[in-house]
Parts: structure tokens; C-alpha cells; sequence
């Protein structure tokens, strides 16, 4: 397979002018199928948060953020930390997403090993679909959050801002009444975003011994695993509200509760 070529850097207008975090995006301003419009400066989605600068720091305070959700590993989060102000402005809360035998911490020992088993686009599709069904809480609870204005604005991120944080995405703006393919075009900005990391990134898995074709699934955002994702929702759940209800444990009121918080 020929893999897509890395997207040239460029700004992402949706994205925060941030130094420390390059995939830090409004999730607000998309249409809803009813007419209304998800609102802008109420729930954001991130890569890592740290490598924040003081600068960075006061752009986030400056939004008045109050809640950071991180979905990265124990060990992701213990290798690099999330550096947020120091003043306890913005609370932390560490909601794991890990399946078994994956974690994202132990990715370059297991190919220095050699073992290289987990690099492929069919590994990514049945991934994004063992998240989907095992980490149901995890989802309702960040949903959860985000119906309540106490805890806004909020961010929800992982390393790169594009797997986990994506799911969790889909999810939000599904629910909101977003139509599927906007959900995909979201999705798609993390390629935009990541862009500056991109190069030197495949540079340090080249030297490994890995190329672009192997990589691409890992390091960039494809449609394929959301799209599979999506899919696999639908035939086990019928809709998102199914899947919530039946996986995440929300009730019919916090659903409703979410979209009149987050939608004028």
C-alpha cells in the first residue's frame, strides 16, 4: 500500500497558536442536522499538554479552562507529564485508555526488539474498535463532565490528539447531531495540525529501520480505523445515543443535559 504524503505544514486555523501543543482545537462551530451549531470555546480536544509554555499558559487561562481529561496510559503520563499553571486554576483528571497488549509508552522499545506486529492499517481498525467497546465509561464520563457548565471550558487529549481523543470526538459531536461526514473532516485536521511533528517523526522511525508505509497508520490520523469504527457502532448499537446508553451508562437526561449546554 502506498502510503498518503505527509501533509505539508500549514496553519490550521481551528487550532490554538500554541507553542507547547500543536493539535489544540475548538471543537465548537459545526452545524447540526436540527439547524443549530455546536458552541464555540465550551469543550476543546489536544494532543500532549507537556511541553506548555508560560505563554502557553496564559492563552489557556485566558479561556478560563477548567478541566483537563488525559486518556494516555499511566506510563505515557509518568515519561511526560502534563505541566499546566501552577497556580491549580485548571484541574487534572486521568481517565487511562489502554487495551491490552498496546500501550503507546513501549512503542519504540518493541520495534527496537523487532516486533513490528502491530504496525498495520487492520491492527488501527480493530484497535479503534476495542476502545469503542471496552472504554465505554471512559467516554460517558468525559460526557458526562462536559453536560455540567461547572467543569467548562474543558480538553480532552492523549499523545497525539487523534486516536483516543478522536473516538471521544466522534462521540461528542455525534451525539450533538453532527453529521458523520463533518465528524470525518475533524478528524482529518489532526493530520493538518500534527503536520510540523510529521517529519521529524518518520525521520526517527526510519532510523529503526521502519518506513513511511509501515508507519503511516501509527503517526498520522486515516479515516480507515473511525470509519470501521463507525460502522461497527451501527451494527452493535443501531446509534450513538444506543451505544451510550448501552456502554457508557448515560441516561436520557445527561444526553439531554449535553446538548443544551453545548449547542445554541
Amino acid at each position: 500500500m502506498t502510503p498518503p504524503p505527509i501533509p505539508q505544514p500549514s496553519p490550521c486555523l481551528q487550532c490554538l497558536p500554541l507553542e507547547g501543543a500543536v493539535n489544540f482545537r475548538d471543537l465548537g462551530g459545526y452545524a447540526t442536522a436540527d439547524g443549530r451549531r455546536v458552541k464555540k470555546g465550551r469543550v476543546f480536544r489536544a494532543d500532549h499538554l507537556s511541553r506548555l509554555t508560560a505563554g502557553d499558559h496564559a492563552i489557556l487561562t485566558g479561556l478560563h479552562l477548567k478541566l483537563v481529561c488525559d486518556f494516555r496510559t499511566v506510563r505515557e503520563q509518568q515519561m511526560a507529564p502534563d505541566h499546566l499553571p501552577a497556580d491549580g486554576s485548571i484541574q487534572l483528571l486521568s481517565l487511562p485508555v489502554q487495551a491490552a497488549g498496546f500501550d503507546p509508552a513501549t512503542v519504540i522499545d518493541r520495534l527496537r526488539s523487532g516486533d513490528a506486529s502491530w504496525l498495520s492499517m487492520g491492527f488501527f481498525v480493530e484497535l479503534y474498535q476495542r476502545y469503542l467497546d471496552e472504554f465505554g465509561p471512559v467516554w460517558g464520563e468525559v460526557l458526562r463532565l462536559a453536560a455540567r457548565p461547572e467543569n467548562l471550558p474543558l480538553v480532552f487529549h492523549c499523545t497525539g490528539g487523534k486516536d483516543r481523543t478522536g473516538i471521544c470526538a466522534a462521540l461528542l459531536l455525534l451525539v450533538l447531531g453532527v453529521a458523520e461526514e463533518e465528524v470525518r473532516r475533524d478528524h482529518d485536521l489532526s493530520n493538518l495540525c500534527n503536520a510540523p511533528r510529521l517529519p521529524r517523526l518518520y525521520a526517527e522511525f526510519a532510523a529503526l529501520g521502519y518506513g513511511p508505509e509501515q508507519v503511516t497508520p501509527y503517526l498520522q490520523a486515516p479515516v480507515e480505523p473511525l470509519a470501521a469504527m463507525l460502522e461497527h457502532l451501527k451494527r452493535q448499537y443501531g446509534t450513538v445515543e444506543g451505544y451510550l446508553r448501552a456502554k457508557a451508562g448515560l441516561a436520557d437526561a445527561t444526553i439531554r443535559a449535553l446538548q443544551a449546554e453545548l449547542l445554541e
